[in-house]
Formats: structure tokens, C-alpha cells, sequence
């Protein structure tokens, strides 16, 4: 233990120690000076930045703005009007709240702060340089308050030293703006980079959010989450078609009372949602924004508030999962969708429209139709029509998909072995919530299982036969009657009596793999039983179908909750609408 006296710290060293903490980076001056917009109830925040932020950061909104008693003591450390008393902190209610955010910046940075709290048109200023006193002036300006950063890190060398070059500052400032963009879309939000505009939202719906940051094509193709609650809890949002993803996690934005967080659970939660959608090392593009009572939220617990504590955390994760995937389950694959792949996410760009050419004839063409100018038909929407989906049976092709159309005259391609693999699982998962109660071997199985003639022995190794035998009364409820049979063989004498058409795996093969699969180490086990269970015992490919089993799939299907993907995330519908059919065919 070091031998020098305990003694409390110098009041400037404290400053750069609490600075380092909230402060890391022009991007952190950027969140904590849009918490404080927000907070005064602005519309519209616009943000200015040079070199990265590195030589200007400039914030401006049309909030409440600050009265000119207060401004010098807003820049004081700790210093709020957001919480009182100790209880306010239990249930706060606002994005900042600490009051630590503008004396940190003052303490590493030459800092200016402008605001008017009245119409009368004149706003008072109060500028902050280390090591100086500080400058009082009065300025034309309405209603609202403009913070301006100059030089940041200036006085700490080896921090500035840290920072990435001006592209890749700007780069993280323009990711905090667009989350900030996507989790208040009512709020118009403008950003300049180096005199360019960068940015620019509406200030409106989630939909003209993302049309603005990302394209209006994009924005069309977005899933709506809807607005799903359970007790407290209200989850709303979009996710992005199945085709979008990115490298990294900056397009994924959940926002907790309008907080933008990163929370470890909802981001896994968002993830599974996808399940097999998503490939390994690709992220979604995903806005969820999060309503719940303050005194359920605790933002008190990371030193920039960008994590945060939920009461019910495992079950609004559910709830997020769940949310995600059964937007994606309702969303077909569609051909006019497709008819350009997904490209990166563009910043400002005007849209272009091009004019049809007239519809002219010159002569009787006998051949192809001369090619024409025209306007491109605007990407539909990859989600299923609203309602209950109708499909009726045309014919069968290649003995692997089932040819459908639609009352409105949408052309449906169904892959058999995925919808029968989808209606199969389905059934097996709703038996956890009492369906298909049957009794099996002095049980209740709410699967019906159906004895084998030749019972199949199974070994295993003594490691899965300690983790299955606890599960074995969870396998029965599936119809499968699986006992010990001595060692780590066990004995499977039932199967679940799930009817297919046309020939399966053998029993032996069934029972196998079932089993192994109920003996992995996973917590999923029993989800990963049923996906196997529901892709064995489905119809296969190459099988030939009767016209009224093609019409009774189709029937289970469109009873489904997620009619569109397969357990496995693999698409089951393929649409051509009956608006790209008229345009291929110039109906």
C-alpha cells in the first residue's frame, strides 16, 4: 500500500476525472447536448460539426430555453432542474438528469452557451474557457438554446491523441444523430458535417424517419413491430426486410422512454428474433422504441446513461422477441422486391423519378416490343396482405411447390416441405399451451403418440444420458415415449402420431435423431425437438400431392402465425403481385 497521506482531490482534478467519464468523444458531446434538447421539449434540433467535431461542434434547438439567471449556474457541476430529492431519482422521468453534462464539457473544451426563454427575441450568452473567467454578452435570437464546443481536448493532448481521424469522428457523431432521429421521429433533426448536410428528418412518423435516413425504398419494405403491450410495457417499431443487414450493430436502435441504450438482453433478444434469418456476423436494421413507467427503468447505472436496468427485463425480451419474429414470419418474399438488391443505407439523396415515354405505336411490331422509357413501378411492400391470408390451390410443379393465387390475384409459389414443416411445427408448439391433450402410457400428452410395432433402442453417451433424463417427462408431452432402458441406452416406444403424405425417414431414423437432439446441452433443447420433429415428418419434396391435399396444406398454412418462414428461417412463399404481373406483361 502506498505510504502517501489521504487528502481530497483538487476541485480541477475532479472536473477532468468526471469529464473523462461522461466525455469520451465528440459523439458523447453530441448525445449529452441532444439529452438536454430533447429535455426542453425542442422540434427540431439542428447539429453542426467541423473536422469531425474536433474543431466545432454546434447544437441548436427551439426548446424552452434556459432564463438568464440560471445560465451560469446550468454550467455548474451537478446542477439540475430535472430531480429534487433522493426519491427523484427512483423515477426519473427525463434523458439527463445528473446535471454534469455541460461542466464536463466546459472543463475539457472552450465552451459557449446561448438561450432565449422568452419571445422577446433577445438571447443572453455565457461563454467558458479554461482557465478564464467567464464572458457575458446578449444576442438576437428566438425562443430556444444554441451550445457551441470549440476545440475539444484542446488542454488534454494525450486524450485528443486517442481520437480517431475526422471521418470516422464525424462517422460515430452521424450514427448518435440517427438513432437520436430514429427514436424520436417526431422531432425534426438536421445535421451538418463540415458545411455539408449530412441529414435530415421531417420530424413526423417512424416511416417518414426512416424513409429520410435510408430511402424511401427501404422505408416501404420496412415491417412494422405494431404495437404490442403487456402489463406496463408498450413495444413499438420497425424491423427491416430479411435482405438488409449490415456489418456492425449501429443500425439496430432500441430506445427505452425515448432513451437510445444498449441494452445486452434486448439486443440478444432482437437477434433471435431473426433466428436463422440472420448469418453470423450481420446485424438487422431494427428501430424498437420502449415504453415503460419511470420508476421501472433505472438509468443510473452507466457513467453516460447508455445502459439502463428494466424491472421485467426476461419478459419484455420475450416480448421484443417475439415481436420481431412474427413480423418477419407475415413477410413474403416478393418478386418486385427483388428486382434490385439491397444497397447501403444513403444519406440526402433527392429522389429522381423518371416519366413514362408515350404509349405510341408506329407499326405493326411482330417480335419483342421495342424497349421504352418508363417509370419504374415503386417496390411493393414485402408484407402479407392484412387480414386472414387466402391462398387456392392452382396446381402442383415439379412435385416441390404448390402454385396459388390469392382473391386480389396475387400469384403464390408455396414450397411444400417448408409449409408442412411450418403447420407441423406450429401444432407441436402449441401443445405447451394444452392443445391436443391425449393420454399416452399413464400421462397426459398433449401430443397424440402413436406405439411403434419395433421399439428403437437408442445409446447414448453417459454425459447425454444424465442431461435427458430429467427431460423426459417435457419430450412426452410431444408424444414421445422415451424411457431408460438401462446405462445410457434408452427405449423409444412411441413416436408422435403426426399424419404426413407419402413415404418418411423409418421410425429408427426418427427416434435417433429425436433423441440426440433432446440430449444436447443447450436451455433451446426442446424448441430444437420440435423444429427436428416438424422437418422429418413433413412432406418432402419430389412427393406428388392430390389436389385436395394441396388444398388442405394450403388451408393449414394460411391458419399459421408465421405463414412466411419455415422453423429454419428458410421462405416458404414466393409472391409475384397482380401489380408486377401487370407491368411485366404491360397489361
Amino acid at each position: 500500500m502506498s505510504s502517501a497521506r489521504i487528502q481530497p482531490l483538487p476541485p480541477e482534478v475532479v472536473e477532468r476525472i468526471a469529464a473523462g467519464e461522461v466525455i469520451e468523444r465528440p459523439a458523447s458531446v453530441v448525445r449529452e447536448l441532444l439529452d438536454n434538447a430533447l429535455d426542453a421539449g425542442a422540434t427540431s434540433v439542428r447539429v453542426e460539426l467541423r473536422d469531425g467535431g474536433c474543431r466545432l461542434i454546434r447544437v441548436a434547438d427551439d426548446g424552452a430555453g434556459i432564463p438568464p439567471d440560471e445560465l451560469p449556474l446550468a454550467c455548474q457541476p451537478h446542477t439540475t432542474s430535472k430531480i429534487a430529492t433522493l426519491g427523484d431519482l427512483g423515477a426519473v422521468a427525463t434523458l439527463g438528469f445528473r446535471g454534469e453534462a455541460l461542466a464536463s464539457i466546459a472543463a475539457v473544451a472552450a465552451f459557449e452557451l446561448s438561450s432565449a426563454a422568452s419571445d422577446d427575441g433577445l438571447a443572453h450568452t455565457i461563454a467558458l474557457l479554461p482557465g478564464k473567467p467567464q464572458e457575458r454578452t446578449v444576442a438576437a435570437r428566438s425562443r430556444g438554446t444554441t451550445a457551441t464546443v470549440h476545440d475539444l481536448f484542446q488542454s488534454i493532448p494525450a486524450r485528443r491523441a486517442l481520437l480517431r481521424g475526422p471521418r470516422a469522428e464525424a462517422q460515430r457523431a452521424l450514427g448518435v444523430v440517427r438513432a437520436y432521429a430514429l427514436a424520436r421521429p417526431d422531432v425534426n433533426f438536421t445535421l451538418v458535417l463540415d458545411g455539408q448536410l449530412a441529414l435530415q428528418t421531417p420530424g413526423g412518423s417512424v416511416d417518414e424517419a426512416v424513409a429520410a435516413i435510408y430511402g424511401a425504398d427501404l422505408s416501404r419494405r420496412a415491417l412494422p413491430l405494431g404495437v404490442v403491450t403487456a402489463d406496463s410495457a408498450v413495444l413499438g417499431g420497425v424491423v427491416g426486410p430479411r435482405g438488409v443487414t449490415f456489418t456492425t450493430r449501429e443500425h439496430v436502435v432500441l430506445a427505452v422512454n425515448g432513451r437510445v441504450v444498449a441494452n445486452r438482453a434486448l439486443l440478444t433478444a432482437a437477434a433471435t428474433g431473426y433466428g436463422p434469418l440472420l448469418r453470423k456476423g450481420r446485424h438487422p436494421l431494427l428501430v424498437a422504441t420502449l415504453s415503460l413507467p419511470p420508476a421501472a427503468v433505472d438509468a443510473n447505472i452507466h457513467p453516460a446513461k447508455a445502459e439502463v436496468l428494466l424491472a421485467d427485463e426476461p419478459e419484455i425480451a420475450r416480448l421484443l422477441r417475439e415481436a420481431v419474429h412474427a413480423a418477419l414470419g407475415r413477410a413474403a418474399e416478393s418478386v418486385a422486391a427483388h428486382s434490385s438488391p439491397p444497397t447501403a443505407p444513403h444519406f440526402t439523396r433527392p429522389l429522381q423519378l423518371a416519366l413514362p415515354a408515350p404509349r405510341t405505336r408506329r407499326g405493326l411490331l411482330l417480335g419483342e416490343r421495342r424497349r421504352r422509357y418508363h417509370a419504374a413501378p415503386a417496390p411493393l411492400a414485402e408484407t402479407l396482405p392484412s387480414g386472414p391470408l387466402s391462398l387456392a390451390a392452382l396446381c402442383q410443379f415439379d412435385d416441390a411447390l404448390i402454385l396459388a393465387r390469392t382473391p386480389a390475384g396475387d400469384l403464390y409459389l408455396v414450397d411444400q416441405h417448408r409449409a408442412h414443416e411450418r403447420v407441423l411445427y406450429e401444432r407441436l408448439s402449441a401443445s405447451r399451451e394444452g392443445v391436443h391433450r391425449t393420454p399416452l402410457h399413464g400421462g397426459s400428452a398433449q401430443i397424440p403418440g402413436q406405439y411403434l410395432l419395433d421399439p428403437v433402442l437408442v445409446e447414448l453417451t453417459p454425459r447425454q444420458a444424465a442431461i435427458l433424463t430429467p427431460r423426459l417427462e417435457e419430450l412426452a408431452s410431444l408424444g414421445i415415449d422415451c424411457q431408460p432402458f438401462g446405462g445410457s441406452v434408452f427405449l423409444v416406444r412411441a413416436l408422435p402420431a403426426l399424419a404426413t403424405a407419402g413415404p418418411v425417414e423409418t421410425p429408427h431414423d426418427v427416434a435417433g435423431a429425436l433423441t440426440r437432439e433432446a440430449a444436447e446441452d443447450a436451455d433451446d433443447w426442446l424448441e430444437h425437438v420440435r423444429i427436428a420433429l416438424a422437418c422429418r415428418t413433413a412432406i418432402k419434396r419430389g412427393q406428388t400431392l392430390a389436389p385436395s391435399e394441396q388444398r388442405a396444406l394450403l388451408a393449414d398454412l394460411c391458419g399459421a402465425a408465421v405463414p412466411a418462414i419455415c422453423p429454419h428461417g428458410s421462405p416458404i412463399l414466393l409472391r409475384y403481385s397482380r401489380e408486377y404481373l401487370t407491368h411485366a406483361f404491360e397489361w
